[in-house]
């Protein structure tokens, strides 16, 4: 069963320190998949936690679309 979970993202000579986002994934190790590949080549993703069921509501996640993820404008991980 898929979970959303809240991760963190680096990129390569990115000046940003680094950017959030809450995807939907089985486990932690697969959250931290999803985030890497969707941010590009040679980014590094670190898993901050498992979301609860009212954050799944209020991102408007699908627990269905196993790799699904959208970025947050003010990390509130």
């Amino acid at each position: 069963m898929n979970k959303g979970f809240g991760v963190t993202i680096s990129r390569p000579g990115d000046q940003l320190d680094k950017s959030a986002l809450v995807v939907v994934a089985k486990d932690e190790l697969d959250a931290e998949l999803v985030a890497a590949k969707l941010a590009g080549s040679g980014a590094a993703a670190e898993t901050m936690r498992e979301l609860t069921e009212n954050e799944v509501l209020e991102y408007g996640l699908d627990l269905a679309a196993h790799g699904s993820a959208k970025a947050l404008a003010v990390p509130n991980l």
